[in-house]
C-alpha cells in the first residue's frame, strides 16, 4: 500500500465516508463542506487517477459518470499508518507515542 498525500487522505476520507459510489462531484462537495478543502474538476481527476493506480479505488466507467469505491478499507489504511508511524518515529515504542500525544494535549491547552 502506498502512502497518500493529505489531499489524497482527505479524498478517500470523502470516498471511505459514503454507503455507495461516489462521484467527482459529490467529491468535490463533500471535500469543500466538510473539509474546507477546494479542488477544480482537473486536480480532482488526476488525483482520482493517481488513487486508482496507487490500488485505493475503484473505478467504475460503465455510466455517463465515473464511481467511485474504496478498494481498501478505511481501518486498513489507519492501521498501516499507524504502525509505520510507530516504527519509524517512536521506535516501536508505544509508551513514547502516548507520552507525545499526551504532552502536545498540555501544550494545546496552555495555547488557549
Amino acid at each position: 500500500m502506498k502512502d497518500l498525500s493529505k489531499t489524497e487522505l482527505l479524498i478517500m476520507k470523502c470516498v471511505w465516508g459514503s454507503d455507495r459510489p461516489v462521484t467527482a462531484t459529490q467529491i468535490q462537495q463533500i471535500l469543500l463542506e466538510k473539509y474546507q478543502t477546494e479542488l477544480d474538476r482537473r486536480s480532482l481527476g488526476t488525483l482520482m487517477y493517481r488513487l486508482d493506480q496507487k490500488g485505493y479505488v475503484n473505478v467504475d466507467v460503465s455510466t455517463r459518470v465515473n464511481l467511485y469505491t474504496a478498494k481498501v478499507k478505511e481501518e486498513e489504511a489507519r492501521k498501516k499508518k499507524g504502525r509505520e508511524i510507530l516504527k519509524l518515529w517512536y521506535n516501536g515504542s508505544l509508551d513514547q507515542l502516548v507520552s507525545d500525544l499526551y504532552s502536545a494535549e498540555d501544550e494545546d491547552e496552555e495555547d488557549n
